[in-house]
């Protein structure tokens, strides 16, 4: 299967191969657990009040206790808050990682526009906007306001594989892909090109036409369906597959799992 992936730049999956520089070299030791997910925030929630949370209401420690107490029947666990066929997929995928391998083989991080870094754990309240309301400027600097580069990269450590189902302006808010990768390998679905050089040990795996083709997926799911597909194989075909992800080949690795996955599933 010849898969689109066109790009003529470093780290880029093409046509079924890795382009040089980004998976030159395998990750190295990484203590348990072994996977991390960031994946972003969305407008889409299971708690919808009049009045949910503002920027300003994050502006000042004490307008936000006030005000979260006010929406104290709303505030539940950040899994159970955003609710995107894209972020409930996603978290489907993990579950599913974790009846394979145990609770601990994945961790999840969401990029918040109002909360930072957090864990899937973390009790919020319903807020009424996204990184992606703002310009690439707007959301590097609300990003760098709540800390966000850093906060990602000391939630990355001890992780041999990160991926990110992170969208552009989330990217930018947490200064991604950066200098440095940010587990021993990292790998960005997206549905285009990063642009520039992508530190090394980093890659991406582009999902467009043929992929979704492929994987029976539109844009809006073709991530999560990716991700699903990817835990599936990865159930399937064990530590192997994994290790097949974290050497040499990358993101070209993680396709193939993926793929696998699908063609399980299609033949179930």
């Amino acid at each position: 299967m010849k898969l689109d992936n066109a790009g003529d730049g470093p780290g880029w999956l093409a046509c079924g191969r890795m382009l040089p520089q980004a998976d030159l070299t395998g990750g190295g030791a990484a203590g348990e657990p072994r996977l991390l997910l960031l994946i972003g925030c969305t407008r889409q929630k299971a708690a919808s009040p009049d009045n949910p949370l503002t920027w300003q209401d994050f502006l000042d420690a004490q307008r936000l206790d006030r005000r979260t107490a006010e929406l104290g029947e709303h505030v539940r666990p950040a899994r159970d808050m955003f609710t995107s066929p894209l972020f409930c997929d996603a978290m489907a995928a993990v579950d599913e990682l974790r009846r394979g391998f145990g609770h601990d083989f994945v961790g999840v991080r969401i990029v918040s526009a109002g909360y930072g870094s957090i864990p899937e754990d973390r009790p919020i309240a319903p807020y009424d906007f996204s990184f992606g309301d703002l310009t690439f400027d707007e959301a590097r600097w609300r990003g760098e306001h709540l800390g966000l580069p850093q906060a990602v990269r000391e939630a990355a450590q001890g992780y041999a594989l990160v991926v990110s189902l992170l969208g552009k302006a989330y990217r930018a808010a947490a200064g991604l892909p950066g200098d440095a990768p940010l587990g021993a390998k990292d790998i960005y679905l997206t549905g285009a090109a990063l642009g520039g050089r992508m530190p090394e040990g980093a890659s991406q795996v582009r999902l467009g036409v043929a992929e979704m083709e492929a994987f029976a997926a539109g844009p809006t799911t073709i991530k999560a369906k990716v991700l699903g597909d990817f835990a599936r194989g990865l159930v399937l075909r064990g530590d192997g597959a994994f290790a097949e992800v974290m050497a040499a080949q990358g993101a070209e690795g993680f396709l193939r799992v993926a793929l696998a996955g699908s063609a399980a599933k299609a033949t179930s």
